[in-house]
């Protein structure tokens, strides 16, 4: 007979043959001979998916309300967004490069 706590391990399991074979495609898109976008697209969508994994079944929020899950997605967006003010420098440096105006 089965008890609680190992019925549903099955489910963390399967999470994590998931998260180990999406670190894995990460790890070989990383070495193919893909130009700049491709590659970063890929990446993203590989670290996007392996974000969605870890937060729905590990942190467990697919069982909490949707009210508290917009409200967490929100504030990740809001941290996202805040942390491009403090980054001031690299996209300073980002408009130089591609306008060709800078500092002499």
């Amino acid at each position: 007979m089965a008890t609680a706590g190992t019925r549903g391990i099955g489910k963390y399991v399967v999470v994590y043959v998931c998260l180990l074979v999406a670190v894995a495609a990460q790890f070989l898109v990383g070495f193919q001979n893909t130009g700049g976008l491709h590659l970063v697209v890929r990446i993203l969508t590989f670290g996007a998916v392996e974000t969605v994994l870890v937060v729905f079944f590990l942190m467990n929020l697919s069982l909490e309300k949707r009210n508290f899950l917009q409200f967490f997605v929100f504030f990740m967006l809001f941290v996202l967004a805040a942390m491009n003010y403090i980054w001031t420098d690299s996209f300073r440096l980002l408009v130089f490069r591609l306008t060709g105006f800078g500092p002499s």
